[in-house]
């Protein structure tokens, strides 16, 4: 199989920010660009690898040269060109008349992805925008391409890869002797002269253009979770908080991810600063949260969210009612249903005198208690109560808690519409304990496919 890579770009907006390495040397989770591709078109039988560079790539060229015993069958060309479609037709003779698939160097994308496009796509596409000027993609229903755009919106963008063939290079012969430039109008070309090109979806691919995407990208590529595990004072039922944990760990070791547990008083900056691909984090406490508020990975759920979850509102209500401490359960006594008013002096008090200052008073529903769990859209349970997913993941967005659950009165027993429904209590990371290994299925890849 042949392959070929769009090596001779100048990297201008990164060199703007302060990085002078040439794009190809580039490191993204510990390996260079152009390291990496060809390892990787390596391992996928490649038998011709031709890549463009620029003549100023000087340090590229010799890296090429160092790495070429390795790889023999690696071939290289140098031309200063105003263009991807330029370089292109810059590599036309090392490439003679294969079908290769052709893609740039700073296209970063998930090899088990890359290995289903191999076997049944022809131009990469995907519906994640991380570029300024991505070029738009429609498609038909059978998923073939019927027209590219430079505005949006549309399904996807073009994720720069691309299977070519013969008679895609004679249209390309034809783009520059009629003096055309830039890879998207040979793309169109491409499909004025009515040669079918087939989408192929690939969730998420990155480009290097900005300081900022190295470090996104090495997240992206990171196979490594962080799981910060709840400090046993914040809940009354550990073993339960940890066997979700564990729960979603064991999934997502199944998926190829490596997860590292620590307990949230452990946390600390140097821990956290490594390479995560996604925090997943239970912890409560405000010297925790502070630290993951730092995180430069992706945390599941966010310490805004969780410090909002925990300010419980107070209804300024009179017995019966609820009198509970602002903030989470750490004692059993955190929580007094209060029949009379006399009890509901006497549990202010009894809060009062264990230290407690943050109290409230929230009204007493009657109907029938429900507890339930979600995460972000993908997962509720109880199913079948459609009125009580509206109501808690309305609760749940307002919070902005992606993994939830909590407690619900039915004011209906056959609730129609979210107002038949009170959520009295909204929390993080709940136990799951009634659908434990089907929410631990959709947390994990609910982590992994974070931005």
């Amino acid at each position: 199989m042949t392959f070929a890579i769009l090596a001779a770009g100048e990297g201008s907006r990164l060199g703007e920010e302060g990085i002078l390495t040439p794009k190809p040397l580039i490191e993204v989770g510990g390996e260079c660009l152009l390291d990496r591709l060809v390892r990787i078109f390596s391992s996928h039988g490649a038998d011709k690898i031709v890549i463009v560079i620029n003549s100023r790539m000087t340090a590229v060229r010799e890296h090429l040269d160092g790495i070429a015993p390795r790889y023999p069958f690696l071939r290289y060309v140098v031309a200063d060109t105003p263009s991807s479609m330029h370089s292109l037709w810059a590599m036309r003779t090392l490439l003679q008349d294969d079908t290769f698939v052709l893609t740039t160097v700073d296209t970063i994308f998930r090899e088990d992805d890359f290995a289903r496009y191999l076997r049944e796509g022809d131009f990469a596409v995907t519906p994640f925008v991380d570029d300024e000027k991505p070029l738009w993609v429609d498609t038909d229903g059978d998923g073939r391409i019927t027209a590219f755009h430079d505005n949006g919106p549309c399904p996807y963008v073009s994720a720069g890869i691309y299977r070519i063939t013969p008679a895609m290079m004679r249209v390309l012969s034809d783009c520059i002797g009629r003096g055309e430039s830039r890879m998207r109008n040979f793309q169109r070309a491409i499909l004025r002269a009515g040669i079918p090109v087939m989408a192929f979806p690939m969730e998420r691919v990155y480009d290097i253009d900005h300081r900022d995407d190295i470090a996104k990208a090495s997240r992206f590529l990171s196979e490594d979770i962080l799981f910060v595990l709840r400090n046993r004072r914040f809940c009354k039922g550990r073993d339960d908080d940890e066997a979700i944990a564990r729960s979603t760990g064991d999934c997502l070791q199944r998926l190829g991810y490596s997860v590292t547990y620590t307990d949230e008083s452990r946390l600390s900056p140097s821990l956290l600063s490594r390479t995560w691909h996604t925090v997943l984090s239970m912890a409560r406490s405000n010297e925790a949260l502070d630290t993951l508020s730092c995180s430069a990975a992706p945390v599941i759920n966010t310490p805004e969210s969780v410090r909002r979850a925990s300010r419980r509102s107070d209804d300024g209500a009179q017995a019966p009612c609820w009198v509970k401490r602002s903030g989470y359960t750490q004692h059993p006594l955190d929580v007094v249903f209060a029949p009379t008013e006399e009890e509901r002096l006497r549990a202010i008090a009894g809060m009062r005198s264990r230290g407690i200052g943050d109290i409230v008073c929230q009204r007493h529903y009657e109907g029938r208690e429900v507890k339930f769990y979600g995460v972000a859209g993908r997962f509720f349970h109880p199913s079948g109560l459609p009125a009580l997913q509206a109501a808690a993941e309305h609760a749940a967005v307002e919070a902005g808690l992606s993994v939830y659950g909590g407690d619900a009165i039915l004011l209906r027993e056959q609730p129609q519409t979210a107002s038949d429904i009170a959520v009295i209590d909204l929390n993080d990371w709940p136990s799951f304990s009634r659908c434990r290994e089907e929410a631990a299925q959709h947390i994990a890849q609910y982590a992994i496919h974070q931005k």
